[in-house]
This record gives structure tokens, sequence and C-alpha cells, in this order.
């Protein structure tokens, strides 16, 4: 399977995760309710799942352009469609 193929799948099953947490964060779920907290979450969650995509692609993606366009928008994209969906519908 293609570097970018693996890269962008794992941001993108990372990204309904974190906005699922996130959207329990806005909702109260855990006992307190924070929209910026959330955020915050996502953001975390986000680097992580960037180093954990480092390790797995090695050196075949190199540059803050690729990871752009691999990892960070489609994390970004789909945590936001999700993120929105899980708040009002849940």
């Amino acid at each position: 399977m293609d570097t970018t193929i693996k890269v962008t799948s794992i941001h993108i099953v990372f990204a309904l995760i974190a906005a699922l947490i996130s959207a329990g964060l806005s909702l109260g779920w855990f006992g307190f309710k924070n929209d910026v907290f959330a955020f915050f979450v996502a953001v975390i969650i986000l680097y992580f799942v960037g180093q954990f995509s480092q390790k797995i692609a090695g050196d075949e993606i190199s540059g803050f352009s690729q990871w752009l366009w691999d990892g960070i928008s489609p994390f970004y994209f789909t945590w936001v469609i999700a993120y929105t969906l899980f708040v009002m519908y849940l």
C-alpha cells in the first residue's frame, strides 16, 4: 500500500476518534463543558498521530508541504465535519 494512503487513512481514523472525544467534552459527558479544551485535545491527538505516522512512514514523507496535505488537512477537515455532526446529533 502506498505511504500516502497509509498516512491519510491513519489520520482520518484518529480524526473521527478525536471528534468523538471533543464532542463529549463540548456536551459535558465527562462532567464539565469546555469547547476550547475540546479543540486542544484534538490538536494534541493530531500531534501524537503525526509522530506515530512518522515512525510508520520513515523517510518516505519529507517536508512540511507533504505532511500538510497527507496528514494535517485530512485530519482537520474530518475532525471539523465529524465534530459538528456529533455535537448536533448526539
